[in-house]
């Protein structure tokens, strides 16, 4: 819970300095709720508008009511694979960017990665990386899709 601030004292933002603030609209997939959570508040605070889903069946709920420019996607998750869904919400959005992540070691990403998954990376994930590869990408929200229908 945050705390006020004493007359004097100065806080840190979350991911200041990690560049500049995007605004685009992100779809984080995330069976840990904490995580999911923290991921969302940090995300925010980079100027991300989150969509938090638990699953693939809420993802696939949340994507099509809300356009998303880029999705950090969890592979092993309780209702599906992150890989599966990744290429399923690809072909319903064109141009969404992925980023595949996950905690188990034992995972090796897939040697060829589908055109629209920008990487894999290994939980804990690096918030600068994942900026720094969105950012890349120059998503705008006025530059989303979803189900053919741009974002006004």
């Amino acid at each position: 819970m945050p705390t006020a601030l004493r007359s004097g004292e100065e806080r840190s933002v979350p991911g200041a300095g990690l560049g500049p603030r995007l605004q685009a609209p992100l779809l984080l997939v995330e069976d840990n709720a904490a995580l999911r959570q923290m991921l969302s508040w940090e995300l925010g605070d980079l100027g991300y508008q989150v969509r938090a889903a638990g699953g693939c069946a809420e993802a696939r709920q949340l994507i099509e009511r809300q356009p998303v420019c880029c999705a950090l996607i969890d592979i092993r998750l309780p209702d599906g694979d992150g890989r599966e869904l990744s290429a399923e919400l690809a072909d319903r959005v064109p141009d969404l960017q992925i980023v595949l992540m996950s905690g188990a070691h034992d995972l090796q990403p897939d040697p060829g990665l589908a055109p629209h998954v920008r990487v894999f990376l290994r939980k804990p994930v690096n918030l600068q990386r994942i900026h720094q590869l969105f950012g890349a990408t120059g998503a705008h929200p006025r530059q989303c899709v979803s189900n053919g229908l741009s974002v006004p």
